[in-house]
């Protein structure tokens, strides 16, 4: 299989408040040419699926590329019976606001109110058919979910994420190529857009998590031809939460890290598990110098300290080793005299062992 590229990048990070019979079309553009690298549109049918009422709909541009309005700008209509109204270039044509991109929250009494879009991009030589992008319910949103599809090809993928919720939260956005890992980035959303650079994949997913369980998150990602610019829709399917990280007590004396070494077994970690490692001060009473440091491990993004001392735990930052990084990684006391006896202390060395 060749090699594609996929961008992970262009995050579309904002918290939208959403109330009962709201629908959003999480992704909208009015973007002619010279505004953006390939102009895009958005034509927007709404229809009411009563055959014996009317219905009074309110749809809020949230807009977050381009010079955006300095309020969020709404117009408001209503359907008959079985009506569906179109609205070509919505952003442009209802909200008076070309050469933005954003989303369009429809609000309605009760839940008879469907909503369907198509985003497409008129190049020169190329496809109009464009990208389906549907209205989401609040069941689409999820505290845990995957994207994938987002490489076939060469194509360019944009990762999206709204915060439905009337709190903030922070989002955790996970690029995978097959098992590997390819980059992590935490994001605390608000009204803002965030790139990310290229990556080149066979076979990416996304995981996206909320640091909330209880704030469930909405996620697409929209996949784009290079050469036509037609896209793709691809909608985050909830997905298992990761396990909680396994937390390794790393006890420290003169001289010696267990696990670790020298005078114990090696530390041992297996990939794909998420790991906190605590170094904690084990020294008895009376050791002389009974401070310790651990040099890091930068090959496995394991930062140093220099203080590991009685009643001073030291707990580095979650980290999960990936296939690439089995091996064995050596590390050190970056004290000088631990426990009092320089020659003891310069053989206070261990091993970290991926597997």
């Amino acid at each position: 299989m060749g090699r594609v590229r996929v961008a992970a990048g262009l995050l579309l990070l904002f918290p939208l408040l959403l109330s009962a019979g709201t629908l959003t079309l999480p992704a909208t553009a009015s973007l002619p040419v010279g505004s953006a690298a390939s102009p895009f549109f958005s034509d927007v049918r709404v229809f009411n699926t009563s055959y014996t009422s009317s219905v009074s709909v309110t749809a809020v541009y949230r807009c977050f590329l381009g010079t955006c309005p300095g309020s969020a700008p709404q117009v408001s209509f209503t359907l008959a019976p079985r009506e569906s109204k179109p609205f070509d270039d919505m952003v442009a044509s209802q909200f008076n606001a070309p050469s933005t991109a954003g989303a369009v929250e429809f609000t309605a009494a009760g839940d008879g109110v469907r909503v369907t879009s198509r985003l497409y991009s008129p190049v020169s030589g190329g496809g109009t058919n464009g990208m389906f992008v549907p209205g989401m319910k609040s069941s689409d949103a999820h505290a845990t979910s995957v994207l994938t599809e987002l490489s076939n090809g060469l194509f360019r993928t944009n990762v999206g994420i709204y915060n439905g919720n009337d709190t903030g939260v922070t989002a955790t956005i996970k690029l995978y190529d097959g098992t590997t890992l390819l980059g992590t980035q935490s994001v605390v959303l608000g009204a803002h857009a965030v790139g990310q650079g290229d990556r080149a994949t066979t076979n990416a997913f996304a995981v996206v998590s909320s640091d909330n369980p209880a704030a469930a998150l909405f996620s697409y990602g929209a996949v784009i031809d290079n050469a036509t610019a037609d896209g793709s829709f691809v909608s985050g399917a909830e997905d298992e939460p990761s396990p909680a990280p396994q937390t390794i007590i790393v006890s420290v004396k003169a001289w010696d890290f267990s696990p670790g070494g020298p005078n114990s077994p090696p530390l041992v970690l297996n990939v794909g598990t998420t790991y906190v490692l605590v170094f904690h001060n084990v020294d008895l009473p009376g050791t002389p110098s009974p401070r310790h440091g651990f040099s890091g491990i930068s090959e496995l993004g394991l930062s140093g300290t220099d203080d590991i001392s009685p009643g001073h735990d030291v707990t580095l930052a979650p980290f999960t080793p990936q296939p690439f990084q089995r091996g064995t990684y050596p590390f050190a006391c970056t004290q000088n005299e631990c426990g009092g006896d320089p020659e003891q202390h310069r053989g206070m060395q261990g091993n970290v062992i991926v597997q």
